[in-house]
């Protein structure tokens, strides 16, 4: 058994599972109540343990890749409190690995909040439920309201990012060496740790980091297998977006993927996606947790045009701020291969509601990409 892991490499069995795709797939924020649709909708998300389980199940009989929790604490107000009622994601994503048998889980971590040397034993225990099938999804931490109540003062922008090279250091450390370690840093200053036992098969869980701002991007790009971004461009402006995040991986002598969250609307026509969308995305989204959610990323501030506002609440309200895929399944395909085609590996979905929504999409999306040659059988 080797002595240590290999910094740059990740997880067999979860490597595997992203690798055996050309596009990976998996279903978003379910552990959230509301899910990514920011609507007052009957139909809505109950993220309830009952309704979450059965859907990972669901996604696990389907061949989907992997499940992404949000990492969330607190809500965004609104009449919904959308996404106020929520599963911290590490305990949810050992949940959800006994419940399952072949589809990743991914913990969603905020680097502030968790101790380096704790986090690494509770993904450790995670990995073994799941026999290698963790995955770390790092967070430096954004949401000021969530980390006030939390009393953690969170750092300047850039020394977040500082904060979050120290943490994955130190997991990373924890989970390879053999013997006690010392780690003298200016966030964390740990003696003599060891842990055991080490991740499942001794090989590191795959490393998940979003990345949107120029320091963010430099973070992924040195650390993670895949990157998480954001689509807000046009669909043209998508290639030269991932190939400038692969060419910032390839400076650190690494590869890395890029996962992207997405809202699918599928129906048997355009016209009735694009009429579902309207119906929870603009006539019944919950306005005021819209507002809350633009206004705390930063999107509305002085200056900023109105028809960029508006936009900005159109993709809160259809999806988390997510690109929405409106359309019937031919057309869901074919934003979906060109997307592929644009450099991008993963793509995280969301659903106005998980277990209504998602058997039509396994059942007439799926094979269709199986025959565009983006999935396995």
């Amino acid at each position: 058994m080797p002595s240590e892991l290999d910094p740059s490499g990740s997880h067999a069995k979860s490597r595997k599972q992203l690798d055996r795709n050309k596009l990976s797939l998996g279903l978003f924020g379910a552990n959230c109540s509301g899910g990514l649709a920011v609507t007052t909708v009957p139909e809505r998300w109950e993220a309830s343990w009952e309704n979450n389980q059965k859907l990972a199940r669901m996604a696990d009989d389907a061949g989907l890749d992997f499940m992404l929790p949000l990492g969330r604490w607190k809500g965004y107000g609104g009449v919904t409190e959308h996404n106020a009622s929520n599963f911290e994601s590490l305990t949810w994503a050992t949940g959800i690995l006994a419940s399952t048998s072949n589809i990743m889980a991914f913990g969603t971590v905020h680097v502030s909040v968790f101790n380096p040397v704790v986090a690494a034993k509770q993904m450790v225990t995670a990995d073994h439920v799941g026999q290698g099938r963790f995955g770390l999804n790092i967070v430096c931490g954004w949401n000021f309201d969530e980390f006030d109540m939390l009393g953690v003062n969170l750092a300047q922008h850039d020394d977040r990012y500082d904060q979050g090279q120290e943490w994955i250091d130190v997991i990373t450390r924890a989970w390879s060496c053999d013997e006690p370690f010392d780690y003298e840093g200016r966030f964390y200053q740990v003696r003599q740790t060891d842990i055991n036992p080490k991740p499942y098969g001794h090989e590191r869980p795959l490393i998940v980091c979003a990345g949107n701002s120029p320091r963010g991007r430099e973070f992924a790009a040195r650390n993670a297998d895949m990157m998480f971004t954001n689509l807000r461009s046009e669909l043209d402006e998508v290639p030269a977006n991932t190939a400038a995040l692969k060419k910032m991986a390839a400076g650190y002598h690494r590869e890395i993927g890029v996962f992207s969250n997405v809202a699918v609307i599928c129906r048997p026509t355009r016209k009735e996606a694009e009429e579902y969308f309207r119906y929870y995305a603009v006539e019944n989204a919950d306005h005021d947790a819209v507002e809350n959610m633009i206004i705390g990323r930063g999107l509305k501030k002085p200056g900023v045009p109105e028809d960029v506002i508006q936009a900005a609440r159109l993709r809160a309200a259809g999806g988390n701020g997510a690109m929405p895929i409106i359309g019937g399944p031919d057309e869901v395909v074919a934003t979906m291969k060109r997307l592929s085609e644009s450099g991008v590996t993963a793509l995280a979905i969301g659903l106005t509601n998980y277990l209504e929504h998602f058997p039509y999409f396994r059942d007439e999306v799926l094979p269709r990409l199986v025959r565009q040659g983006l999935r396995a059988e």
